[in-house]
């Protein structure tokens, strides 16, 4: 699972990097050029400084979007021991490295409340959640105007996550919540998922709360 969503945006960051060297290389040829013709102290034209300028900020600007797309890989990818962590800045992770899941054609409902400290390892929730969201969006896609929730909320003693679209359906929605439910049973949590045709997919994750222990 893992290593998927690691190559969906090792993908995803293909084009931008290349992108970001054809910046930097018209970058560099402004200035050999500039070196190549300058006799003396003469003024860099106007000009050609406001398009070196603006190469630059853009150069920067993608540099910075590709740096944050690898903060967020690693930090999903994080091989921390189980503890207590925030389940809404998870989910949010989560959203981010399914990001390019989640463009046109889907109406999005987003609603990730506060909850109590759950149970688990961050990383693994939020790759765990890309992964769903994933199958939820391919389902959503598919068949126009489908919307896709992702909620979080709480309940009973347990910290709920819910995700769900009304689209075309997944054939394998049952075997990827079984593949989900391994990863969450050691946290003592689970998860139900379900998908009929035409009607969507859904999963429904419960996670334990409480309040973590000093030390």
């Amino acid at each position: 699972m893992a290593g998927e969503v690691a190559i969906e945006i090792a993908r995803q960051l293909a084009d931008p990097v290349r992108g970001l060297r054809d910046r930097l290389a018209l970058v560099v040829d402004h200035l050999e050029r500039h070196v190549a013709h300058s006799t003396g102290p003469t003024p860099y034209p106007w000009r050609s400084l406001q398009t070196l300028r603006q190469d630059l900020a853009a150069a920067y600007l993608e540099a910075t979007t590709l740096a944050r797309r690898l903060d967020e890989l690693d930090r999903a990818l994080d091989d921390d021991p189980p503890g207590w962590f925030d389940l809404p800045a998870a989910v949010e992770l989560g959203l981010r490295l399914a990001g390019h899941h989640l463009g046109a054609g889907i109406e999005l409902l987003i609603d990730l409340a506060a909850t109590p400290p759950v149970r688990g390892t961050p990383g693994t929730l939020a790759l765990l959640v890309a992964h769903l969201v994933a199958i939820s969006a391919h389902s959503a896609r598919a068949l126009a105007g489908s919307t896709l929730s992702i909620r979080v909320t709480a309940e009973d003693g347990w910290a709920l996550v819910l995700i769900a679209d009304n689209g075309t359906g997944s054939a394998d929605a049952t075997a990827h919540g079984d593949t989900a439910r391994a990863v969450l049973l050691p946290w003592g949590a689970t998860i139900d998922a379900a998908s009929e045709a035409g009607q969507g997919t859904s999963f429904e994750l419960r996670l334990i709360t409480g309040v973590p222990t000093p030390g």
